[in-house]
């Protein structure tokens, strides 16, 4: 089997955790092409992950690269653009969370690679960890009984240099919530299944960014199940960076960096398998490549959560609770 050959289109910070991934499947893909608009940033990676073409433009990548894919790690606004580009040129799109700031950015993501017979992924890596994996797996198989709540947080400490793009609100759609957030939302929907409603309260750090830098967002899940979502890029120090609370008729689990469940003998820690998500997303999505599937965190998928998200940002600017489909 021929490597899949990769075009990295973004070379700054979240391209090095999947640079990292790139050099862990070398029997699975070969990374020909970087392109960034800085093109140190371009060069840097192709050094790291043996590229030979070196781009500052994606358009010409596209046109000129021997590439079966693209690797998407770009500003918010700039995702639906080079997607769709990349689509049209017959390529095979993985692009960072979130899909898109827009609901019509993402169904044009969705429509353009459907038109192209294309694989569209978004690298919403939480579901490819291993410990997500096994709550996942203990919910379905009904371990837990009827799930009754869900709660996740997250715990950043975000500071930026000025003129950053993730300091303007209009380039990153928002604030925490869309920008690490959505990870978490994704999750919520994954344990939980589709929300009907959405409630949503946000706090501001102006000197720090225009969007919001913490929110807590409560939902109402179709099951009947509630949920909540705390996310903060203002904590100076916590003891853990995510924790996930499941709780059911039947026990519950949480993950405070290791992850617990209430057995009969008490709270045990249960062991799980040690893995990159980075690395394993990127795993899934060149076998869906290979393979012709729909990938798990699939356009679709991530739009949901792209709605959620919306939903949430209209309930604080609104002081209502939202009800979806917005």
């Amino acid at each position: 089997m021929k490597p899949i050959r990769i075009g990295l289109i973004g070379c700054g910070g979240i391209s090095r955790a999947h640079a990292r991934g790139y050099q862990s499947l070398s029997e699975l893909f070969q990374v020909t092409a970087t392109c960034d608009k800085e093109k140190a940033n371009a060069t840097e990676r192709a050094q790291q992950l043996g590229a030979t073409e070196i781009y500052t433009d994606y358009e010409v990548m596209l046109r000129e690269a021997a590439i079966d894919a693209v690797d998407i790690c770009l500003p918010h606004d700039l995702h639906a653009n080079v997607s769709n580009a990349a689509s049209e040129a017959g390529k095979h799109v993985i692009v960072e969370k979130p899909i898109a700031i827009t609901l019509a950015e993402a169904d044009s993501m969705i429509d353009a690679a459907n038109k192209a017979g294309t694989i569209l992924m978004v690298a919403l890596n939480e579901r490819y960890d291993p410990v997500h994996e096994r709550i996942k797996q203990m919910i379905d198989e009904g371990t837990l009984g009827h799930i009754l709540c869900i709660r996740i947080d997250h715990n950043q400490n975000v500071r930026l240099p000025e003129g950053h793009w993730i300091k303007s609100r209009a380039r990153l759609g928002g604030g925490v919530l869309i920008g690490s957030g959505i990870h978490r939302v994704d999750l919520l929907r994954w344990f939980g299944g589709e929300v009907a409603q959405v409630a949503n309260f946000q706090v501001y750090q102006p000197e720090r960014m225009e969007g919001e830098v913490g929110v807590v967002m409560s939902v109402l899940f179709e099951s009947g199940c509630i949920g909540e979502v705390t996310a903060l890029w203002a904590v100076r120090k916590a003891p853990w960076y995510e924790g996930v609370w499941v709780y059911g008729t039947e026990g519950s689990v949480y993950r405070l960096n290791d992850l617990f469940w209430d057995s009969s003998d008490g709270y045990v820690k249960l062991d799980t398998p040690e893995a990159d998500s980075f690395t394993e997303e990127l795993r899934h999505f060149g076998q869906c490549i290979l393979e012709h599937r729909q990938p798990l965190t699939s356009g679709e998928e991530a739009r949901r959560s792209l709605e959620v998200v919306l939903a949430a940002y209209r309930s604080a600017d609104t002081e209502e609770i939202v009800r979806l489909p917005i």
